[in-house]
């Protein structure tokens, strides 16, 4: 964390802006891996870019840190600077345009020639909750991984199962039937996402020692001591 006296620059203190210009404009990183897995080249949507950076973002004044004024001041900003793409992993609920700052703003610089991308949110998957949906505005949705990391866990009873860390929600990607030891009663053309729920996921942690058994905990068992439960 930085101090308090570099809030008054762009400079990120949270990780939040590193993240996000990264994904934007980093450069070409060979070797890229977490903890070995996934490794190869990692780079942004146009590396060697050349990259500004706008802070528009506070410390929190009653629950809120990315006011209007800051949002349409960097736009002004940029448009001034002459960028060429905006991008914005910002936004709330859809509200009317013109009562959307951000949408006011992203029209004006997409007036000037520039291309303006904002995030859909971190909320869903119910219907309605897509952020920054201007026809202006190009919004860009997360995505999966174009792989898997998967394990086989060995219940007690000598049941396997394996668990995936890239698992579609409309399990539109090839299984078989080995994979759904776990429930030997059912037909396998029957099992639907709904069932898997429970024993979908993956742990990038160190790998606990070999031939032990572990028994099956929630999530709000696992979390860090000091990790609300909400969070886990």
């Amino acid at each position: 964390m930085l101090q308090n006296g570099t809030l008054d620059t762009p400079r990120d203190n949270a990780g939040h802006g590193s993240h996000t210009l990264s994904t934007l404009g980093g450069n070409f990183v060979s070797g890229a891996n977490f903890v070995g897995l996934g490794n190869g080249t990692a780079k942004g949507g146009s590396p060697k870019a050349r990259v500004a950076a706008y802070k528009v973002c506070w410390p929190p004044i009653d629950d809120n840190e990315c006011f209007d004024a800051d949002i349409m001041a960097a736009f002004d900003m940029a448009i001034h600077d002459g960028v060429d793409v905006l991008s914005l992993s910002l936004g709330g609920p859809a509200v009317d345009y013109f009562d959307d700052a951000l949408s006011i703003a992203a029209f004006h610089a997409v007036k000037k020639g520039i291309t303006v991308l904002c995030s859909a949110g971190n909320s869903g998957p119910t219907f309605g909750t897509v952020s920054n949906v201007a026809p202006w505005i190009l919004t860009v949705a997360a995505s999966t991984l174009d792989r898997e990391f998967d394990t086989v866990v060995q219940l007690h009873n000598g049941q396997h199962f394996k668990v995936l860390s890239n698992f579609s929600s409309s399990c539109d990607i090839p299984l078989n039937k080995s994979s759904f030891s776990f429930f030997p009663s059912l037909p396998f053309s029957s099992l639907i996402f709904p069932l898997l729920i429970d024993y979908q996921g993956a742990s990038l942690s160190t790998a606990l020692p070999k031939n032990k058994l572990y028994p099956l905990i929630t999530a709000a068992e696992a979390k860090l001591a000091e990790a609300p439960v909400e969070n886990a």
